[in-house]
């Protein structure tokens, strides 16, 4: 039987205090009713044995051979009294103790048998009292003892879907711990791609320049400050992305300028800040995106330039943005030297993060040498929605 279906008793504290309130109230009666200090002692003996078994048997047993044991106790103790006190008629309320307990421990149809066992039980008490005169309180039990049953099934089927329910709730928190765990996971890894990409890209110009205007200043202090003055304006724009990304973690991009105007921006700032020649192109056929969408291909865009910058020691990029009815894809080229030890997934922090926002979308990044003219690709491809056909 699988434990699911036995239900302790002793978890119900209400079909205890039944049990209990039930042999008060037959002791109190012995004293009141039965004028033999011997049959008070009896009945006082024979219902506090009963009580024991239920507390040292009932309460504790564990499989459903302890719950048979039990039953078979119970009955026996209810049929002495049944012999010893022939005129009684109250023990038999014993039985209806039974009928509920055996319900709500044992699967139904060994619990049936057991009824039908009290059943026959009374049934030989009742005619040996009156004979065939008891026949009539014979087919009264028939409903009552039916009714019994079924309130005891009903409450032992209440007490397992309320424990389920309690198991589920328990889970459901868990849960909701473990979601709340990875939703702060989740929010610190977004927050290191944002910090990477945005400042990632603006630092690594700002080096550039620094490095371009230390060369120039004893020859061309005039350039020399002029690129320290472009310098200044990287990082105050790096320092308004920071405090942008800590705050809100808002796209860099506002959302009434068109994407591809934001990369032509990008792509011309580049040029100008490191002198590596950017081409910008894309596609006339370009859809409506989301923010998550723009966000993710500007920060692609960026992170393609500063991969380029930082490793390629390339002349030039290409940056082409397109879109078909399913995806739209952004490439970034350059004529450099490949992979140079990179391998096809990438390295480095801001590519791992790539790779992520793609798969959190639903698309994927591709990083791959050109083998024919030399340098790498970085393809950022997201899914677009499907478009209904008219009907």
């Amino acid at each position: 039987m699988n434990d699911q279906n036995v239900i302790r008793v002793r978890n119900i504290p209400l079909l205890d205090l039944a049990v209990y309130l039930t042999l008060t109230v037959f002791i109190a009666m012995a004293f009141l009713f039965l004028e033999s200090v011997t049959e008070q002692i009896t009945v006082v003996i024979s219902l506090t044995i009963f009580g024991a078994i239920h507390i040292f048997g009932y309460r504790r047993a564990q499989t459903p051979q302890h719950f048979h044991g039990y039953f078979v106790l119970q009955t026996m103790i209810v049929i002495w009294l049944f012999a010893a006190f022939p005129t009684a008629d109250l023990f038999g309320f014993l039985l209806f103790i039974l009928v509920i307990q055996v319900m709500v421990a044992l699967s139904t149809r060994i619990a049936v048998g057991w009824v039908l066992i009290f059943f026959i039980a009374e049934t030989i008490d009742v005619f040996s009292r009156r004979g065939t005169e008891g026949l009539v309180e014979v087919l009264f039990n028939v409903p009552l003892y039916f009714l019994i049953s079924v309130f005891a099934y009903i409450f032992r089927e209440a007490e397992i879907a309320r424990r389920q329910n309690q198991k589920l709730l328990e889970e459901l928190r868990a849960t909701q711990l473990q979601l709340q765990e990875l939703a702060v996971i989740e929010e610190r890894a977004r927050l290191s791609r944002e910090l990477h990409d945005s400042l990632g890209h603006q630092l690594t110009v700002a080096v550039v320049q620094l490095e371009g205007a230390q060369r120039l200043i004893p020859t061309k202090p005039d350039q020399a400050s002029e690129m320290i003055g472009a310098m200044r304006e990287e990082l105050k724009n790096a320092l308004a992305d920071l405090r942008r990304t800590v705050t809100a973690l808002r796209s860099p991009i506002a959302d009434n300028i068109p994407l591809e105007s934001a990369l032509s921006t990008l792509s011309q700032s580049f040029q100008q800040n490191t002198g590596l020649a950017t081409h910008f192109a894309a596609a006339s056929n370009l859809p409506e995106l989301s923010e998550s969408y723009r966000l993710a291909i500007y920060r692609a865009a960026q992170e393609g330039l500063t991969n380029i910058q930082r490793h390629a020691n390339a002349q030039n990029a290409w940056i082409n943005l397109e879109a078909d009815d399913k995806h739209i894809a952004l490439s970034i080229h350059d004529d450099g030297k490949g992979l140079d030890g990179l391998n096809e997934k990438g390295s480095g922090v801001g590519l791992i993060g790539l790779g992520e926002r793609a798969s959190q979308l639903g698309g994927e990044m591709r990083f791959t040498p050109r083998l024919e003219t030399g340098g790498a690709t970085l393809t950022f491809i997201l899914p677009l929605a499907e478009k209904r056909k008219p009907t």
